[in-house]
């Protein structure tokens, strides 16, 4: 559809957006089977550290958030939004984000093998809160919830509007309209006169 924006004594004509890559579907394809086999090397990579090791227990969990985000990034980076520049979206970044973290993160220290000091406090937290029995289901998904964070945070990341091409043109100045639509309006009176005074010159001929 076009869209028109008065400027003054000119008019902007935008047209259809236009895509800067070839065609949508094929690179959007194409960027989530970069995704998919990203993500997969990772997933495989995350097998080979020990999760007994609270350093190697970490670093799996983040090579699986890594995993997550090859995922998202490959839908934003293949056009899923509007085809514009990347930008941050600070509503989904204070909303969305850094809960899903606190949560996540809270839920990872809690339940990871190798227990700690800090691991039984932030337990003790989450029990307090009547969440204790949850964190314990789920430690058998902690990858889960690492790869979902990884997800979840491409999700801040959004897209401009799509490039546009403007076509500027000259437009009818408003009081040529309105003497155009006078005259006109006149002319049907005048058409309207006529025409009575010949339907009064058939009677009067009768």
């Amino acid at each position: 559809m076009l869209r028109r924006q008065r400027d003054d004594d000119r008019e902007t004509e935008v047209g259809e957006s236009e895509h800067v890559w070839g065609s949508p579907p094929v690179v959007r394809g194409l960027t989530t089977l970069l995704g998919v086999a990203a993500a997969g090397f990772l997933l495989w990579l995350a097998t080979q550290f020990d999760l007994g090791s609270t350093g190697e227990f970490w670093a799996a969990m983040g090579i699986l958030a890594g995993a997550g985000a090859c995922l998202g990034l490959s839908q934003l980076l293949g056009g899923w939004t509007k085809w514009g520049a990347p930008t941050v979206s600070p509503g989904v970044l204070l909303l969305g984000f850094l809960p899903t973290l606190v949560a996540v993160g809270g839920i990872l220290v809690a339940t990871r093998p190798t227990g700690t000091e800090e691991g039984a406090r932030v337990a003790g937290w989450i029990r307090d809160l009547g969440l204790g029995g949850v964190a314990e289901d789920l430690i058998l998904f902690q990858g889960v919830l690492a790869f979902g964070l990884g997800i979840v945070f491409t999700f801040i990341f959004d897209t401009r509007g799509p490039r546009t091409r403007a076509v500027e043109r000259d437009a009818v100045p408003d009081e040529e309209v309105h003497d155009y639509r006078r005259e006109e309006a006149a002319a049907g009176e005048e058409t309207v006169v006529r025409e009575h005074e010949a339907v009064v010159d058939r009677r009067e001929s009768t």
